[in-house]
């Protein structure tokens, strides 16, 4: 698991295999690194404070505050203060009903907390969010029984659902108040987007697929999520392109190729344009 290999010497406990990993301390993460996180993750940040880039968007996590991120982002660039430390719980989305709920949940609500993944937690907040990890925690630790398994996951998706009720409580929806209509069109092109794993760049192919003009859609896109379609669009290519890049054998011209770009010239201009290095330096710096 990409993200526990980077823990230098840190202990850590597991459940169900590797379907629940808790970090309870983590001073060293490590700097200018990219991690494609296929887990819903959780940092609660108990000293010091952190910057960490979220699909591309900066985002500062200090003593006190939470961050909360979902499946399929791109976490990169961290910087630290020099006494930071966090605790941090990644979560297999089939583990998490709590993701699951989120889904059915009208976009606006969806939208707001993968735009706005920090919150700050209050007295009560704390108490409450760490009485819960502490008991997760011992009680992976603890002796086993017959319903050992059903036990954590309820723990699990209570401290989920307590988490998720933390920052819906804090949301001013008034940022993304878009008509049901339009949350269904924002929810499709944010599927179809990231099912499309970057192989389509135009705005006009996603308007087109989802009947509308590619005006309506820049328009329902930036009142909802403050980006328009092609920063959303690209923010997905530079993310697949980074996950190839790290974790595949496949070549540039074979990325190049499967993500419908005209040559590995013009992929190799395209992802410099927007990274500031080549895909083989980065594929040099970052790949394990």
């Amino acid at each position: 698991m990409k993200h526990v290999q980077t823990i230098d010497k840190q202990d850590y406990l597991t459940f169900s295999g590797t379907d629940l990993i808790i970090v309870d301390k983590i001073q060293n993460m490590p700097e200018n690194s990219t991690f494609y996180s296929e887990y819903v993750l959780i940092m609660i940040c108990t000293a010091g404070k952190i910057q960490i880039n979220y699909d591309g968007q900066p985002f500062t996590i200090q003593q006190d505050e939470l961050f909360l991120s979902v499946p399929g982002s791109t976490l990169s660039d961290y910087m630290q203060s020099p006494h930071f430390d966090c605790k941090i719980l990644l979560v297999r989305p089939s583990e998490a009903l709590t993701y699951k709920n989120m889904q059915n949940q009208k976009v606006n609500s969806l939208l707001y907390i993968k735009t706005h993944p920090v919150t700050r937690l209050s007295e009560n907040d704390k108490s409450i969010v760490f009485d819960y990890y502490n008991l997760i925690c011992n009680r992976i630790q603890d002796e086993k029984h017959h319903f050992f398994n059903s036990e954590i996951r309820a723990l699990l998706n209570a401290f989920l659902l307590r988490i998720v009720g933390i920052m819906d409580r804090n949301m001013d929806l008034s940022e993304t108040n878009i008509t049901v209509h339009g949350e269904q069109i924002i929810e499709k092109f944010l599927r179809m987007v990231s099912e499309d794993g970057g192989r389509n760049r135009l705005v006009e192919y996603y308007a087109d697929k989802l009947y509308i003009t590619a005006k309506y859609l820049s328009t329902l896109v930036r009142t909802s999520i403050g980006r328009t379609p092609s920063e959303v669009i690209q923010a997905a290519t530079m993310k697949e392109i980074e996950r190839r890049l790290r974790y595949s054998d496949e070549s540039l011209k074979e990325i190049s190729h499967s993500l419908n770009f005209p040559n590995t010239s013009f992929f190799g201009k395209y992802f410099k344009q927007r990274s500031g290095m080549t895909p083989n330096n980065f594929r040099k710096k970052y790949s394990k």
